[in-house]
């Protein structure tokens, strides 16, 4: 297992204004960011995203690139992974809000999956 993995968001996506989930064209996107995140798990020991010439960042693309992770990981296993060594208080707090909202609908869907829901 390698040490790091150095993701520039800038340079990944080619945009400084990062919204929606997918792209019509094809070009990098929340989802095949997260893709790539998730290609690269267990190469690396720690994954470090960079956010230096980002200027907006929509809870969609949030939600979609860093939030549907825990689809496939525990968020204890995300905060020993991924890193965000230039995140500012603003990023945090966005993000802290697509997480909370993303566990939300895991824990609603496993509760409909078990047959916990409304007995219907």
């Amino acid at each position: 297992m390698e040490d790091e993995l150095f993701i520039n968001i800038y340079q990944f996506i080619g945009e400084d204004m990062l919204v929606g989930r997918t792209t019509p064209d094809g070009s990098p996107s929340a989802e095949s960011l997260r893709h790539y995140i998730l290609e690269n798990w267990d190469k690396y020991r720690k994954i470090s995203i960079s956010l230096e010439s980002i200027v907006k960042i929509t809870r969609t693309f949030y939600d979609e690139a860093f939030a549907k992770l825990l689809e496939d990981k525990t968020l204890e296993e995300f905060n020993e992974k991924i890193y965000f060594p230039d995140a500012k208080e603003a990023f945090v707090k966005e993000m802290n809000q697509a997480f909370k909202l993303r566990l939300k609908i895991i824990a609603s869907k496993k509760e409909r999956e078990s047959g916990d829901g409304l007995g219907f």
